[in-house]
């Protein structure tokens, strides 16, 4: 699979983060959408910047959504069945797909 592949791949949702306060209220969606979606269904892309101050900045970004998307899932007692991809999706963004494995057999 080439990044042009993982940039064009449809999800159903998408998210696009740039500061910590924003993951809070991406977690809610993401784990309601986690929730109802089919089980064979689930696709979700997360941007993040690749231009922060630091770099690190948008691997504390990555590693915070990541961590609370697996505190929340098991506090919510739903069972992870994700396959994660990163990438860089253009000059400016990271990309993170998060899939059903089914899903990401498409790829």
């Amino acid at each position: 699979m080439n990044s042009i592949q993982l940039v064009n791949f449809p999800v159903k949702l998408t998210f696009k983060i740039s500061q910590v306060s924003e993951i809070k209220s991406m977690i809610d969606k993401f784990i309601e959408y986690y929730r109802r979606s089919e089980s064979e269904g689930f696709s979700c892309r997360i941007l993040l910047p690749r231009h922060l101050d630091s770099e690190n900045d948008a691997k504390r970004l990555g590693a915070t959504i990541h961590t609370e998307i697996m505190l929340s899932l098991k506090k919510n007692k739903l069972a992870m069945n994700l396959r994660d991809i990163r990438y860089i999706h253009d000059a400016n963004t990271y990309g993170w797909l998060l899939l059903n494995p089914k899903v990401a057999e498409k790829l």
